[in-house]
């Protein structure tokens, strides 16, 4: 990628001004408040766009910074650049309320769009983070090598994440460990549901079970009471019979008393009819038909006192049995009905134990099916299980990626850091944490033993070593913005000429508010474009 013109119609400080550029190596001049770093920040925005922040970081962000105090709508600029030599023209309006990105490809006329992408596919789809840590280098700030470690350790990251396909390993881990998240929220919400289902009808097979217990123990009491009131019911007929048996020998004797006594009745009348036999004789003739009349009569006496007696004897016994009759005929229709009551009591029970011990039977079978999991469960869980391996495969990749990154990448920083320091030191590698080893002369440095100015350039170097993995897409320029300040005249010198070394691959914008980089250049005999802002 090749910046050829930048059009500021209204950036900060910057009004309607206009600047063209060189390939290789530019250097903005300019004293201080000239507008270096405005320039410089007009570049990024129209490279990455630009938000305003919300909250704090709305009055401390780049927007507030240049936003025009009057014509606000009127924040705006164009930049003309080339992309494997097809031009292409952009314009942006920055203003929040009337956003607007013009993309158009000048040599056919095409029409582009920033909003679906096309912008990012020019750029080689390097993000505004991914430049900023690499070929955005701003003023040096003092770095311990703690803290330079940590730089490291995030580049490297950075580095070994960035795929040719432009996939962030991170940003594919978060989406998978987000639907995991989801997934197992899903699944959490499911189980949580049947194991209140599960609860209760647990609860439901316990109160079963115990309604069993009960109604177990009520049917055998049932069939005690109704083998006690059979055995009532067996002791009450055999006491009916006996009574009946009794009532008829009674019966009995007194029949045969009376036939006694009328058989000694008729033999003292038939003895006093001997003994006045004589007597009688004379009268014979005379009381012939008396006699006759009287025995007549008093027979005739006799059987009706016996009948009479006989008859009320049998209305009487006749009475007494139909009562005793009925006071047994009572006591067995009552132990009857309580044997049937009883029988009828204890068929409910048997009906409503088979019933619940049927529902305690399904219930049984329901807890051990839901206890495994289901149909949805097991689709959640295979789902879970495939974005873990997913995850797994991706880590694996990524350590793949990693491994071979970090082989690219110190071989590029110990080419940057041998450029850069003048061949001083051997190599540099970075282990996994992120830390320096250094070589010089054959034996390790730590880096706490190297001076600042030495660090700096270390950290230069690794920076654009990052920076040629990062963007090996599409060539992106390099902006060093007042990152020399802290170089003496010779880590200058050897900084620039490993720079102008890339100038044929990339454009290098030298932001300074000195002349030491253009007196270096020209020393060096080094080519490069002068803009002067003034």
């Amino acid at each position: 990628m090749q910046i050829r013109e930048a059009q500021i119609f209204n950036f900060g400080k910057l009004q309607d001004r206009s600047f063209a550029f060189a390939p290789g190596i530019n250097v903005i001049y300019g004293a201080n408040e000239a507008g270096k770093t405005t320039l410089h920040d007009f570049l990024t925005a129209m490279l990455f766009g630009m938000e305003k922040g919300r909250g704090r970081a709305a009055s401390g962000g780049m927007y507030a910074r240049y936003e025009p105090w009057h014509a606000a709508a009127y924040y705006s600029g164009a930049l003309r650049f080339s992309v494997e030599g097809r031009p292409f023209y952009l314009e942006r309006n920055f203003y929040r309320k009337e956003k607007k990105e013009i993309l158009r490809n000048e040599a056919d006329g095409e029409e582009l769009s920033v909003a679906y992408g096309d912008l990012d596919v020019l750029l080689g789809g390097i993000s505004a983070e991914a430049f900023r840590s690499t070929y955005d280098i701003g003023q040096s700030k003092a770095a311990a090598s703690k803290e330079l470690a940590a730089i490291l350790t995030e580049y490297l990251s950075d580095a070994a994440e960035s795929g040719e396909a432009g996939v962030r390993v991170s940003k594919a881990q978060a989406a998978l460990a987000a639907r995991r998240k989801e997934l197992n929220l899903d699944l959490k919400n499911i189980k949580e549901q049947k194991n209140q289902e599960l609860h209760r009808k647990m609860m439901e097979k316990e109160l079963l079970e115990r309604d069993c217990r009960e109604l177990t123990h009520s049917l055998a009491d049932a069939e005690r009471e109704i083998s006690r009131l059979k055995k009532i019911k067996a002791e009450k007929t055999d006491r009916t019979k006996e009574e009946e048996a009794g009532h008829a020998a009674s019966a009995g004797g007194k029949k045969r008393r009376w036939l006694a006594a009328a058989g000694a009745a008729a033999a003292g009348f038939l003895l006093n009819l001997g003994m006045h036999r004589v007597i009688s004789y004379a009268f014979g003739l005379f009381l012939a038909s008396e006699g006759l009349l009287l025995l007549l009569t008093v027979l005739f006496f006799a059987f009706f006192l016996r009948t009479g007696e006989a008859a009320a004897d049998k209305s009487g016994e006749s009475l007494r049995g139909r009562e005793r009759a009925g006071e047994a005929g009572d006591e067995n229709d009552y132990a009857r009905e309580a044997v049937l009551s009883a029988e009828h009591m204890m068929n409910g029970l048997r009906d409503t134990l088979a019933e619940k011990e049927a529902r305690r039977c399904n219930l049984s079978q329901q807890i051990e099916t839901m206890q495994a999991p289901g149909v949805q469960e097991r689709e959640l869980l295979r789902d879970i299980q495939a974005l873990e391996l997913a995850s797994a495969e991706i880590t694996r990749l990524a350590r793949e990626r990693y491994e071979d990154s970090v082989d690219e990448l110190n071989g590029a920083v110990s080419g940057w850091v041998a450029g850069i320091t003048g061949g001083a030191y051997d190599s540099v590698t970075i282990d996994d944490g992120g830390g320096l080893k250094i070589l010089t002369e054959g034996r390790e440095v730590p880096p706490e033993a190297l001076s600042r100015g030495t660090l700096e350039q270390i950290y230069l170097a690794f920076r654009l070593a990052v920076g040629d993995i990062v963007t090996r897409e599409e060539a992106m320029p390099v902006f060093l913005d007042e990152a020399f300040c802290m170089y003496d005249d010779g880590r200058l010198r050897q900084a620039l000429t490993a720079l102008a070394g890339e100038a044929e691959q990339k454009q290098i914008f030298i932001f300074t508010c000195q002349r030491r980089e253009m007196e270096a250049l020209d020393e060096l005999g080094l080519p490069y474009h002068k803009v002067y802002l003034t």
